[in-house]
């Protein structure tokens, strides 16, 4: 049976250690892995996303449908990333039901306000968590996501705080089944985690991270750095990297050589090497396509295995 959601437990994790480890699929199309949270639900490594940048009249950036068509079962949001984007996700999930619900791992954010002046100020946006997921969950037409983040942190600690304990108590009004955060920084995440009211640890951490954007220059602030992995992994909450291959930057890893050269030696794409990079880290993806091959080739990075010299190389990048 493939590892979902619905197959899992949604018992609360309160702070404990729980091992994340790789679990394979057996969907039709290319071979999937999923990772265990720390809630015991299972996750996607590749997860299919977009920005409201993207999005022109009736064309997004991201192909969902062609994506949960191919075999991909992670779809990622956020409510700011504009109302005609969740109701494309809505409608790609719904062209498809011979998936059933629980097969898809559907992940979402609400913003942290106030924080961020241009979307705090709009009406849409300032409302209670708790109203952000259930208007978010309209606009997908389902009834939970699998996975709510705060978007980013707010202005001050203590705001945050605040912040996220709304998560916290929307997760258990039943609006989604697991939390996490998004741009987070060590720091911002150790005092989050040392106030004595945060009683959910975050499942997930999602930043921008990538080959040649990993150091400790590279959004530090907003936990793109490998100190924010780090941290991460030692308590046990879920690293997620957003835009892979950098396209958000202009530091694609498509002109990196060092990428280049250990795709030709594997006969796949600098993509699918950038991916399997963080894959093998046990970091889980969030890519945007829309070109079907292109699809294709984010998915099926499962067939190949980077050595362990090879995974030094691109980390020295």
């Amino acid at each position: 049976m493939v590892p979902s959601s619905a197959s899992c437990s949604y018992s609360f994790l309160f702070f404990g250690i729980a091992v994340s480890s790789a679990v394979s699929s057996d969907l039709s199309g290319p071979k999937q892995e999923w990772i265990k949270l720390n809630t015991g639900a299972y996750m996607p490594f590749v997860n299919l996303g977009g920005t409201s940048e993207a999005v022109k009249a009736g064309d997004h950036y991201s192909n969902y449908t062609e994506y949960l068509r191919q075999g991909g079962r992670g779809l990622d949001t956020a409510l700011t990333y504009t109302d005609p984007v969740n109701i494309e996700i809505g409608n790609a999930i719904k062209d498809h039901p011979e998936i059933s619900r629980d097969e898809i791992f559907l992940t979402t954010k609400v913003p942290c306000c106030p924080g961020n002046a241009r979307q705090c100020n709009d009406p849409e946006y300032g409302r209670t968590v708790a109203q952000d997921m259930a208007r978010n969950n309209q606009l997908l037409n389902v009834s939970y996501t699998d996975l709510t983040l705060l978007h980013w942190p707010c202005t001050t600690i203590e705001e945050t705080i605040t912040r996220y304990l709304e998560v916290q108590a929307a997760m258990v009004a039943g609006h989604t089944k697991a939390i996490g955060v998004s741009n987070f920084n060590n720091e911002t995440l150790a005092a989050l985690l040392a106030n004595s009211s945060v009683k959910i640890m975050p499942a997930v951490n999602q930043c921008n991270h990538a080959i040649g954007n990993h150091n400790e220059s590279h959004s530090a602030n907003y936990g793109g750095d490998d100190a924010t992995v780090a941290y991460c992994k030692a308590h046990n909450i879920s690293y997620s990297a957003y835009s892979p291959l950098e396209g958000l930057s202009g530091k694609d890893v498509f002109k990196i050589p060092q990428v280049i050269t250990v795709a030709k030696a594997h006969n796949v794409s600098a993509a699918q090497v950038a991916l399997r990079w963080l894959i093998q880290q046990n970091i889980s993806i969030v890519t945007a396509a829309s070109n079907p091959d292109y699809i294709a080739e984010d998915i099926d990075v499962f067939s190949f295995e980077l050595s362990p010299e090879e995974m030094a190389t691109l980390a020295a990048v």
